[in-house]
């Protein structure tokens, strides 16, 4: 019997030491890339807390779940601060995780932006008796070993690059460290890019590609592509190389935000997972306003953006003044134009030569269109 405790004993630690590093079924979520990547702490313009929970509909008992809460805020314009705790349960087995985040925010020039982050914390694993198997004595005192219930330091690292709005980059080792540990070699990688069409840019497309190198199961890899409009109403769908469908839908306003991702089995554990639901909930506070008085200081690449879509709209109606003339009423956009370029040059304060550039060159364009429709 002793020998039967010993291997018991013995599976039990592996198992542990196993899922407290693994933890697949959270770095593997759709909905809240904040959870494995650090480099994303500050990386909307206000504070954004999450709440993120998946789980199995129906299958075994003791099948993997997970709650996750999260909050982040930008810095300054230079960096990212947040926290987040990653509650799981496997089986028999609890872990959770709470650490700290902090990004720093490396401006190359006015079309790329790096985010470097990083994260530190503690995570612990505890057992929980009443799911053991029947064959375990829970008199045996080796379940009570301090190995089945350990504090350890747990850290990682990530980074985000963006190109011009468009191409995104993501690359980060949630779990780099745990506790005396080699250095851990779990790692996420995310690539997309931005289709954005529309007058007013407000019809996204996103092409996704996400690869997972996980410690204790294979390899996977998402295929999937978003659409999405005016940031607020968004659909998704795909496939992940372990055989799973995936469909996502959400619906985001600037202080909330309701996010949900069905995962279907098609192959392999069916029987036992059949289907998988994520929902994400975030709630935004303290969204910055721009002053009505002076000018304020944002990033370029907020301000870029907004010159980008004026440029956009403007070039719009100039194709329709050669070719529809007739087709909207000309006067009344050229002044729309003309107000919100003034919104710009009255809210922010612009520094880079390229972007004065831009500016002048839309002042200009719309000063002939002015003087030809004032005829």
């Amino acid at each position: 019997m002793k020998t039967h405790f010993k291997i018991t004993l013995l599976l039990l630690i592996t198992a542990i030491q196993v899922n407290s590093q693994e933890r697949s079924n959270i770095y593997t979520n759709l909905l809240n890339p904040f959870i494995y990547n650090p480099a994303l702490a500050g990386s909307t313009d206000n504070i954004l807390a999450i709440v993120n929970t998946r789980g199995v509909a129906g299958g075994i008992d003791g099948s993997s779940r997970s709650f996750n809460f999260g909050i982040h805020a930008p810095m300054r314009n230079t960096m990212g601060i947040g926290m987040k705790v990653l509650s799981s349960s496997f089986g028999a087995f609890h872990t959770i995780c709470s650490e700290g985040v902090y990004s720093k925010f490396v401006k190359l020039n006015t079309r790329n932006l790096l985010k470097l982050g990083l994260s530190l914390g503690i995570t612990q694993t505890n057992l929980k008796p009443e799911l053991l198997n029947k064959m375990v004595d829970l008199s045996d005192p080796a379940l009570d070993s301090k190995d089945l219930n350990r504090v350890l330091i747990l850290s990682g690292i990530g980074m985000s690059y963006k190109f011009d709005n468009k191409a995104e980059l993501g690359l980060s080792f949630p779990g780099l460290m745990v506790g005396d540990r080699p250095l851990n070699d779990m790692m996420i990688v995310n690539a997309s890019w931005n289709f954005i069409r529309g007058t007013e840019k407000e019809w996204k497309i996103k092409p996704i590609i996400n690869f997972y190198k996980l410690n204790s199961s294979p390899n996977m890899t998402d295929a999937l592509i978003q659409g999405s409009w005016k940031e607020m109403v968004s659909l998704m769908g795909g496939y992940r190389s372990n055989g799973s469908l995936i469909i996502s839908a959400g619906l985001n306003f600037k202080t909330f935000g309701v996010n949900y991702a069905y995962y279907k089995q098609i192959s392999g554990m069916m029987a036992l997972a059949p289907v998988q639901n994520e929902l994400a909930i975030t709630f935004g506070f303290n969204k910055p306003q721009p002053s009505k008085n002076k000018n304020i200081t944002v990033s370029d690449e907020v301000i870029q953006d907004e010159i980008d879509k004026l440029n956009d709209r403007l070039n719009g109606l100039v194709n329709i003044d050669k070719t529809n003339p007739g087709l909207v009423n000309m006067k009344k956009e050229i002044n729309k134009l003309n107000k919100d370029l003034e919104k710009i040059l009255s809210r922010y304060k612009i520094v880079n030569n390229d972007q004065i550039q831009k500016i002048k060159n839309l002042q200009s364009t719309l000063e002939s269109l002015i003087i030809k429709y004032n005829d």
